[in-house]
């Protein structure tokens, strides 16, 4: 089945479920998705001084945990602007700055080589192409530069898959509507997840967008996935 990525469809759906998202992530995910969130700000070892792109940030937990570990310069970027007033008003004082910027991942508003590191919290799975997103994350990095990958997967071993597939296709629709009020959003993030290529495949597109994977690993019996990405210089 064919889903609707554009950015009008998911900026719209992320507008929608904004006020629930925090707690809605937290409660799906057991309170695991901030453990995650906190293992993709130590694989990037972020400096003083470092420029940090959120890409897809959401509500900026995780461009907050990086302001809150070195004196760096965050840029929130998104597509939804309700998720963005949100962590507008969740912003508190940290060592780094951190700034906000609505804008669309396929086609950033920043020139080239703008960012030390990248990265996005189950942002990816939501871009209507992986190889024009991977590009443009490629365009942005200075060369050397890192980005880290968190992104929901299904688990391939039994009893695991099918723990999981009996959760994710039927109680996690059905708890999200409920708490979200909009039952198709989640049914969306049933399907998006049960769609998106599997680790092996979406390395491949990595590799051939030109990043070199220099960590790729599963999350609790595979249910999510940690990739870091470093941009290689071309040769001249």
């Amino acid at each position: 089945m064919r889903i609707d990525k554009s950015p009008a469809i998911i900026g719209s759906m992320f507008d929608r479920i904004a006020p629930t998202y925090d707690l809605l992530n937290a409660a799906l995910s057991f309170s695991m998705d901030s453990r995650w969130r906190k293992t993709v700000i130590s694989s990037l070892n972020i400096k003083d001084g470092d420029k940090v792109l959120d890409i897809a940030t959401g509500t900026g937990d995780m461009a907050f945990r990086a302001c809150r570990t070195a004196g760096c310069t965050v840029t929130s970027m998104d597509i939804s602007r309700r998720m963005l007033d949100i962590a507008a008003r969740k912003n508190k004082s940290s060592r780094g700055s951190f700034l906000i910027t609505a804008g669309d991942a396929i086609a950033m508003p920043f020139s080239d080589e703008t960012f030390d590191h990248a990265m996005t919290a189950f942002g990816i799975r939501n871009m209507p192409d992986l190889s024009a997103f991977l590009d443009e994350a490629f365009r942005i990095l200075k060369d050397g530069g890192k980005m880290a990958v968190l992104e929901l997967s299904v688990p391939s071993r039994f009893p695991w898959r099918w723990i999981y597939l009996t959760y994710f296709k039927t109680i996690l629709p059905i708890i999200g509507g409920l708490v979200s009020g909009d039952f198709k959003a989640y049914r969306y993030l049933r399907d998006s997840v049960m769609g998106f290529p599997p680790p092996g495949e979406l390395e491949r597109l990595m590799e051939e967008r030109g990043f070199e994977i220099t960590q790729s690993s599963p999350l609790f019996f595979e249910i999510a996935h940690i990739y870091l990405l470093k941009k290689v210089a071309a040769e001249v």
